[in-house]
C-alpha cells in the first residue's frame, strides 16, 4: 500500500502554520519545523514528497536538507529577500512570492505538483529496476547518439567485467558509459553502422532490427540481435531512441545445425530417389521377365516385398520433403483439396462426404498429401469391405479446425497416442509411416492433431489451431 503524501516545511512561522494546517481536512500531511536540525532529522527518517522553505535562511536550509530528501519538488516561498534566479539555478523547482497569510493556501495547492513528481518517481524506480535486472543490453540515446541510460548487463554482456575501447579506456559500470557515443566505446567499423542506424531510426521514425557478429571477448565471435526504435517526448517529437541488444548465439547455432541437417536430408532424399529406386525398378523388370519364362510360388511374395519397398521409399521421401516449416501458406479451400485427394487414391468403392466450407492458410501440396494418407488409411484399415465405408470431412465446432472421420472399426483407445509414431502399423505389410507423414505435415503448419473415436465408432482425426482465412 502506498504511503500518504508528506510535505516537509521549514520556516520561522512553522508552529503557527502547522496549527492552521490542522484546523481543517487537507489533501496531504504537513510536518513543519523552525530549526534546520529538526527538519534534517525528520527527512532522514521519513519519506518526504516535497520540501518547502521560507525565511531569510531558506536557501541555506535547502542546501542542508536537499540531499537527504532526494529528488522531490523543492519550493521556496519568497518574502522578498530571496534571489529567485539564483535559487532556480541552484536546483529549486519553484520560487513563489507570497505573504505569510497565503502560505497555507499555496502549500495546499502544491498537491498536483507533488502527485506528478510521485508518479514520475514511481516510473523512475520501475525503469531503474528494469535496467538493473534485465539480462539484456538496453540503452537510451539522445539526438546526438549519446548514451543517456544503459542497463547493468551492458558492460558484463559485452566485456565481462568491462568494455575496453580501442583507445584502451575501460568502462566498468553503466555510469561510465553515460555521455559517450559508440565512437568512444567501440571500434570505428562497428560505431559507423551503429550511428548510421541511429540517424535512420530518428529521422525516418521507423524501428530497425539487425543481426550481426558480436564485439568483445565475452562473445567470442558469436551473434547478437539489435532492435532500435524512436523515443518520443510528450509532444510527439523524437528526442532520441531506445535500443535492445541480446545474445542470439544459441539460436544461430541451432539455425546452422538445422541447415546442415536439411542438407543431409536432401542428400539422403537424392540417394533414396536414385540409388535405391533404380535397383528396385531393375528388380521389378527382372521379376516380370521371370514370370514370362516360368512359374514359381515365390513370385507373388517377391512382388509384394518389392511393392512394400516402393511404398517405403515413397513415404520416406514424403517425410523428408514435407517436414519443413510452412513459411508462406496459401489460401486453400479444404473441400476442393479433399475432393482432389480422393480422386488420386484407390477408394475401392468407399464413399466420401465433404461438408466443410472452410478456407484456411496451408501449403496446398502438403494438405493434399495429408488427405491422401488419411483416406488410404481409412480405406485399407477401416473396414473389411470398403464399399460399406464412408469417410467424412467436416468442421470442428466454432470452425476451430476440421476433422477426417470414418465409420469403420476405429482405433483402440490405448493405441490412439501411438498411431502417429514412426513405424506403427497394424498391417504386417504396411510401412508404418503414413500417419507419421500426417504428423510431420501438421507440425510444419503449426497445427495440432488428435486421434479420437468418430460418432459412427470409427476413427476420427481432429486438426486444431488451424488458421482460417482472414485470421
Amino acid at each position: 500500500m502506498e504511503e500518504p503524501v508528506c510535505v516537509l516545511y521549514y520556516g520561522p512561522d512553522a508552529a503557527a502554520l502547522e496549527q492552521r494546517w490542522e484546523t481543517t481536512e487537507r489533501p496531504f500531511a504537513l510536518s513543519a519545523f523552525d530549526d534546520a536540525g529538526g527538519a534534517r532529522e525528520f527527512a532522514a527518517g521519513t519519506a518526504v514528497d516535497a520540501l518547502v522553505c521560507s525565511g531569510p535562511d531558506a536557501m541555506a536550509v535547502v542546501d542542508d536538507v536537499r540531499d537527504t530528501v532526494g529528488h522531490v519538488p523543492v519550493v521556496v516561498l519568497d518574502d522578498g529577500e530571496t534571489d529567485a534566479v539564483a535559487a532556480l539555478a541552484d536546483g529549486v523547482t519553484h520560487c513563489l512570492s507570497v505573504d505569510e497569510r497565503d502560505r497555507v493556501d499555496v502549500i495546499e495547492h502544491l498537491e498536483p505538483v507533488v502527485s506528478r513528481y510521485r508518479d514520475e518517481r514511481r516510473e523512475r524506480t520501475m525503469l531503474d529496476s528494469l535496467l538493473e535486472n534485465i539480462p539484456l543490453s538496453v540503452y537510451f540515446k539522445d539526438r546526438q547518439s549519446r548514451f543517456l541510460r544503459v542497463s547493468d548487463a551492458m558492460t558484463s554482456m559485452m566485456g565481462d567485467p568491462y568494455i575496453e575501447s580501442p583507445d584502451g579506456v575501460r568502462y566498468y559500470a553503466p555510469a561510465d558509459i553515460v555521455g559517450t557515443t559508440d565512437f568512444d566505446v567501440f571500434p570505428n567499423h562497428l560505431a559507423e553502422p551503429a550511428t548510421s542506424d541511429d540517424r535512420s531510426v530518428m529521422e525516418n521514425e521507423e524501428p530497425i532490427d539487425r543481426v550481426e557478429h558480436a564485439y568483445g571477448p565475452a562473445f567470442d565471435g558469436s551473434y547478437v540481435a539489435t532492435s532500435k526504435a524512436p523515443w518520443y517526448d510528450e509532444q510527439g517529437d523524437v528526442v532520441g531512441l531506445v535500443g535492445v541488444t541480446r545474445d542470439i548465439s544459441e539460436r544461430k547455432q541451432y539455425e546452422h545445425q538445422l541447415e546442415r541437417q536439411n542438407e543431409r536430408l536432401e542428400r539422403f532424399a537424392e540417394v533414396i530417389s536414385h540409388d535405391l529406386r533404380n535397383p528396385l525398378e531393375v528388380a521389378k523388370s527382372r521379376l516380370r521377365f521371370a514370370r514370362e519364362e516360368c512359374e514359381s510360388e515365390h513370385f507373388d511374395a517377391i512382388d509384394r516385398s518389392l511393392d512394400r519397398m516402393d511404398d517405403l521409399i515413397a513415404d520416406v521421401l514424403t517425410i523428408t520433403r514435407y517436414g519443413e516449416t510452412v513459411d508462406d501458406p496459401d489460401l486453400v479451400d479444404v473441400a476442393t483439396v479433399a475432393g482432389d485427394a480422393w480422386d488420386v487414391i484407390d477408394s475401392q468403392g468407399a464413399t466420401l462426404a465433404v461438408n466443410t466450407e472452410l478456407v484456411i492458410r496451408a501449403d496446398t501440396g502438403r494438405l493434399s498429401q495429408l488427405f491422401e494418407n488419411l483416406f488410404r488409411n481409412s480405406v485399407e484399415h477401416g473396414a473389411e469391405d470398403p464399399t460399406d465405408l464412408t469417410v467424412t470431412v467436416d468442421d470442428l465446432p466454432h470452425r476451430s479446425g476440421f476433422y477426417v472421420a470414418d465409420d469403420g472399426v476405429g482405433i483402440p483407445e490405448d493405441e490412439r497416442d501411438s498411431v502417429f509414431e514412426s513405424g506403427f502399423s497394424t498391417d504386417e505389410e504396411g510401412t508404418g509411416l503414413g500417419l507419421d507423414i500426417v504428423r510431420s505435415i501438421v507440425d510444419a503448419h503449426g497445427w495440432v492433431v488428435e486421434a479420437v473415436e468418430s460418432e459412427g465408432g470409427g476413427a476420427r482425426f481432429e486438426f486444431k489451431n488451424v488458421a482460417e482465412k482472414g485470421r
